[in-house]
């Protein structure tokens, strides 16, 4: 696959994609001053819709690579356009290391690579507990986490949607302050600082949210720190 070529569609898609969103109820983005300039990262976001991916793709301007799930690239059409728009496949279920080596390979390169923690899209809408992988790439890899929060793409397409609807306020990206996974104590097990670095991100990306997408209790702390 050649690298301008695709460098061309895919500018040219995010700028029908930006243009589809805002037709849909608006597209607002804030915080793009947290994306680094250069060098790799590791954006990390909630995941409520099929619409989550492409609204990432229509703004980001640096390479940036998609983890998604393996079962995605055997559906007919959809299998063969992924990896044009940056899609890889990871399994579920299990640690990949295949899907690992090939995102460190693209964070060597110094490019974006972009997972959703999650697993997979949630049913409600309410953020799930997050996966350690994310965790576990920004620690080989030594590079930040972006902790990203995404809302309105499971008003905008709804599980089961065959197509897009329109849904008052649109969709809205919120980037958040990058986290350093050298801030974690190295002298914690591995295992620990996987999952302190978890936590943190599941922090990071629940600030980013409004209640009604946090778990009771986050949704109630969110609202008292408010006042």
């Amino acid at each position: 696959m050649r690298l301008r070529p695709r460098r061309l569609l895919i500018q040219a898609t995010s700028a029908l994609l930006r243009g589809m969103f805002r037709l849909c109820g608006g597209f607002h983005v804030r915080g793009l001053e947290h994306l680094p300039k250069t060098g790799p990262a590791i954006l990390a976001s909630n995941h409520l819709s099929w619409a989550d991916p492409p609204a990432l793709r229509a703004v980001l301007r640096r390479t940036s690579w998609f983890m998604a799930n393996d079962f995605l690239f055997r559906i007919p059409v959809l299998g063969r356009l992924l990896p044009w728009y940056g899609g890889f496949p990871v399994e579920r279920g299990k640690i990949d290391r295949d899907a690992l080596r090939r995102a460190e390979q693209h964070l060597a390169d110094g490019d974006f690579v972009v997972i959703f923690p999650e697993g997979g899209t949630t049913i409600t809408g309410v953020l799930y507990p997050f996966e350690g992988g994310a965790a576990l790439l920004a620690l080989r890899a030594n590079v930040p986490l972006v902790p990203v929060g995404i809302t309105g793409t499971d008003r905008v397409l709804p599980e089961k949607a065959p197509y897009p609807h329109y849904a008052r306020g649109g969709v809205t990206l919120t980037f958040g302050t990058p986290i350093d996974p050298s801030t974690i104590d190295p002298s914690l097990p591995r295992r620990a600082r996987i999952d302190a670095l978890t936590a943190r991100l599941q922090e990071g990306v629940a600030a980013l949210l409004p209640p009604e997408y946090l778990p009771a209790a986050d949704a109630a702390d969110s609202s008292s720190g408010a006042r």
